[in-house]
């Protein structure tokens, strides 16, 4: 009998055992899940912080129209050099120059399709949000110093406004494409 006795308790116990791992496999499993959605919670936020500033500091202008280089210089865009296109994708032309004494680099692309995509992510890539000055992930010009604060997509073009939109818009206005 007291064989029988001991099987039962080592029974209970193994029972014991097995509802404890049970258990704590639960709470793990809870554990993770709530982890796993406060992290997703604050992904969104995140992006969602990050479209919001994205709206504030970038603006689309005359989706329909294809400019060159020649008609932001006849605007009063005073070019200072060019870049080599191959640190930025799909540009086919890359200008840095001044307006209103403000730095304005110019990205061209072949079409207004490629300029709010490919040109419009590369853009809010270097535009810093957090400081004053930065050295620009993927800016045409490499290493240079930097101060873009925002950008416009107009038409196929886009632009890297230094410290404030205002300056690109100004520009814009001056191209004549009916920003306001």
């Amino acid at each position: 009998m007291s064989h029988t006795v001991r099987n039962i308790e080592l029974m209970n116990s193994s029972r014991l055992v097995l509802l404890a791992t049970l258990v704590i496999a639960l709470f793990a499993v809870v554990s993770c899940s709530s982890e796993t959605n406060s992290e997703s919670a604050e992904s969104v936020a995140t992006v969602s912080e990050s479209d919001d500033q994205l709206l504030e500091i970038s603006r689309v202008f005359a989706p329909e129209k294809i400019f060159t280089f020649e008609n932001f210089v006849t605007a009063g865009w005073k070019k200072s050099k060019q870049y080599d296109t191959e640190t930025v994708a799909e540009a086919n032309g890359i200008w840095y120059g001044f307006y209103g004494g403000r730095d304005i680099e110019l990205r061209f692309y072949d079409s207004y399709d490629v300029a709010s995509t490919v040109g419009f992510s590369d853009a809010a890539e270097v535009i810093d949000l957090s400081s004053t000055t930065k050295v620009a992930r993927n800016a045409a010009g490499g290493s240079a110093s930097t101060k873009y604060k925002a950008f416009t997509v107009v038409g196929n073009t886009v632009m890297l406004c230094e410290l404030a939109i205002e300056s690109c818009i100004a520009l814009v206005d001056a191209l004549d494409v009916g920003t306001r």
